[in-house]
């Protein structure tokens, strides 16, 4: 009888103590095609460019920039405005290019998101604006330098998830995950 009892308290131990594969299945509902990629911090543009160009997938923008321009602090508004005018800096309703000067150093300072930046085109341009408007990359170690969007097949958004995560540039890459927000009610 002791016997059958230390089995029977064996096999319960076993069996609790069995990998559950259920258990590690995420569940959470997420926007299908859409992948957010952090790339580490200090990141150059062109590494982020050669990046993106690796894969044939649309880019929705490429967002959490940050660039000073040696122009004189008077050209502010010039530089927004030259930014502005492009056909991939701004989604001509909500977003465009913002920028201010800093309280010390009176150092223009923007903060563009680039729409589209799959395209090779844009990407020429951009290298280019950053000459001409004297643009200088700001990388703040505790930050990214840059989210891409990217959009990628139905039903493989975990795959390419766990395929950006292997490239050295990528600090982080996350579904866009659906949350249920409850409003508060007093």
């Amino acid at each position: 009888m002791k016997k059958l009892i230390i089995l029977i308290s064996f096999l319960g131990i076993l069996s609790g103590c069995s990998s559950n594969d259920d258990a590690d299945v995420d569940t959470r509902e997420f926007v299908p095609k859409e992948i957010a990629v952090g790339i580490k911090s200090g990141t150059a543009i062109k590494e982020t460019f050669h990046f993106i160009n690796q894969f044939d997938h649309k880019v929705d923008k490429l967002n959490s920039l940050t660039f000073t321009s040696n122009l004189p602090s008077d050209s502010l508004q010039y530089v927004l405005d030259f930014l502005n005018k492009k056909p991939y800096t701004n989604d001509g309703i909500n977003w465009f290019v913002t920028g201010y000067l800093h309280y010390q150093t009176n150092q223009i300072t923007i903060f563009p998101k680039l729409f589209g930046i799959d395209k090779l085109e844009y990407q020429n341009d951009w290298l280019i604006t950053m000459e001409g408007l004297k643009l200088n990359e700001k990388h703040n170690t505790e930050l990214n330098s840059g989210i891409v969007r990217f959009y990628v097949p139905e039903g493989k958004e975990k795959e390419w998830k766990s395929r950006f995560e292997n490239h050295e540039i990528v600090d982080w890459a996350e579904l866009s995950y659906i949350a249920d927000i409850v409003p508060h009610n007093e």
